[in-house]
């Protein structure tokens, strides 16, 4: 499994791996029980590649944040002390205190220990090389863009105004007005349908 196939669902407990899509959303599996459900518009689904964590000096993609603890080893529970649990996560990946709340670091933890028997770490180390490749392949790419010659661009020449004809005073109509054709109770105006 990679972790581009992990979602999580805001309402709902655990992580879910997505097995197809419907009409209406996706069709996810519940990662350890196997419960099957589909997801509607209205749920917020975050799929784990795309998130990211607060450290001291830039955010640190979620990849590579599991690398890391499966690196170290012996990861804590989320049931453990919270200040224990937030030291060992500013030793490891100098872990942004101010930013990180606790639910987010026990989220982090139980994703970790449910992630661990099921992701395939190796083909995660690949794809966060991939990805770091690309995102430097990126950064490089505006540098060559801005020392290309930049063409100057010309103002447009403002339109000559039109003098405006000398308005003339026009007699107000004081013919009688048109008798109604339709009948008493008819409307003056006509109907009628748009083309469609």
């Amino acid at each position: 499994m990679e972790l581009k196939d992990v979602v999580a669902i805001a309402g709902q407990s655990g992580l879910h791996k997505i097995v197809g899509r419907s009409k209406n959303g996706l069709i996810v599996e519940t990662i350890g029980s196997g419960r099957r459900f589909s997801t509607s518009f209205q749920d917020k689904v975050s799929v784990l590649e795309d998130i990211s964590i607060y450290t001291q000096e830039e955010d640190m993609r979620l990849h590579l944040v599991l690398l890391k603890l499966k690196e170290n080893g012996n990861v804590p529970t989320a049931k453990d002390d919270m200040k224990q649990l937030r030291a060992y996560l500013i030793d490891l990946i100098q872990l942004d205190s101010e930013r990180v709340y606790d639910n987010d670091i026990k989220k982090l933890l139980n994703w970790y220990h449910t992630l661990k028997d099921v992701l395939d770490f190796d083909k995660l180390k690949a794809a966060g090389e991939a990805m770091d490749a690309d995102v430097a392949a990126e950064t490089a790419t505006p540098e060559a863009a801005s020392e290309a010659p930049v063409e100057e661009v010309k103002p447009k020449k403002a339109a000559a105004k039109k003098a405006a004809a000398p308005k003339t005073a026009t007699p107000k109509n004081t013919a009688a007005p048109k008798a109604n054709t339709k009948g008493a109770g008819a409307s003056k105006t006509s109907y009628r349908p748009k083309a469609v």
